[in-house]
């Protein structure tokens, strides 16, 4: 029996109330958690030196000493790409656990490798799906000097990054720190962080307003922070914007007891948080939807009535801004 998604995801918003829901056939493929490709290097190493040269394109600054990262999924691979390039700690805050310690390892020795051949940033024709597109995928000479390079892949101290991935929730830490679930601001001590990154994460977070309190209050003044967002409806419905048709009723029997799905935010309430809570935008980038199949404004749900034309149609966005 072909189910629409619309029907499945009801299915399984209704079947979050029953323990075990997941293991039932029909529901396995559309219950199984994704969290993305941060267990391959090579993703990893390209998500951050994209963000590191978007940052550099705009006169952000490129040698943050604390970051910290939201969702990091598979791996804290993305992380260990901003502990080699110079980090001096990372801070990974997710919602739930997903990391494979063992995965973790490999990715990191992947990683020396691709710094120490300073290789190009892998691009669109290997990840057809990252975010931000960039004018040039050669290694970013200009962000990342060389001799501070050399610094940052000296033997001693990639191999003490090395020893803490063993075991990375012992007590005394230097450069890694997981918090899973991350739930309060005190996860991070306040203005501690110079760059808080996240890649396809920020459309899941279920109270975006205490996030971006939670952000502000972890950055340092002057601070930045670095969003890719999917505005997509993440197969929960036909159109790739189809998640807007949907009542509050719906949703919320879609969305069922599950701790996250997505927010259904737009990116102008993205802006409007932001600036809401004392950041300056220094760049946003929308990009369009490529598919005609998405839904067009007759069909748009109560709540999403008044949403932009823009908005609309704005299937990924990026966003840099800085604390003021």
């Amino acid at each position: 029996m072909l189910l629409s998604r619309k029907t499945k995801y009801l299915i399984l918003g209704l079947g979050s109330f029953v323990p075990g829901y997941r293991r039932l056939p029909i529901l396995s493929k559309a219950a199984a958690v994704s969290t993305g490709g941060t267990d391959s290097a090579r993703y990893c190493y390209s998500v951050w030196l994209r963000h590191l040269v978007k940052a550099h394109e705009h006169g952000l600054p490129t040698n943050p000493a604390a970051v910290a990262e939201l969702g990091p999924g598979d791996s804290i691979g993305v992380g260990l790409a901003a502990l080699l390039s110079g980090a001096k700690t990372y801070y990974a805050c997710d919602a739930v656990t997903y990391l494979h310690n063992t995965r973790n390892l490999q990715v990191f020795d992947e990683l020396v490798e691709l710094f120490g051949k300073r290789e190009n940033i892998p691009d669109n024709r290997e990840f057809p799906e990252v975010r931000p597109v960039l004018s040039s995928y050669e290694f970013p000479s200009g962000a990342l000097a060389d001799a501070h390079l050399c610094d940052c892949l000296r033997r001693e101290r990639t191999e003490s990054i090395r020893e803490e991935l063993l075991d990375f929730k012992r007590a005394k830490q230097r450069f890694i720190f997981y918090a899973a679930p991350w739930d309060e601001q005190t996860v991070v001590r306040p203005n501690s962080i110079d760059m808080v990154y996240s890649q396809a994460v920020l459309e899941h977070v279920n109270d975006l307003e205490v996030t971006y309190q939670s952000l502000f209050v972890w950055l340092k003044p002057g601070g930045i922070m670095s969003h890719v967002i999917d505005f997509r409806c993440h197969g929960c419905a036909e159109q790739w914007n189809g998640h807007w048709s949907y009542s509050d009723l719906t949703w919320k029997l879609i969305r069922g007891k599950r701790s996250w799905l997505i927010n259904r935010a737009s990116y102008n309430s993205h802006l409007a948080l932001l600036r809401e809570h004392g950041f300056d935008v220094v760049y946003g980038l929308r990009e369009p939807a490529t598919r005609s199949s998405g839904i067009d404004r007759s069909r748009l749900a109560p709540a999403f009535r008044d949403i932009s034309d823009e908005d609309l149609q704005t299937s990924l966005g990026f966003i840099q801004a800085v604390k003021k």
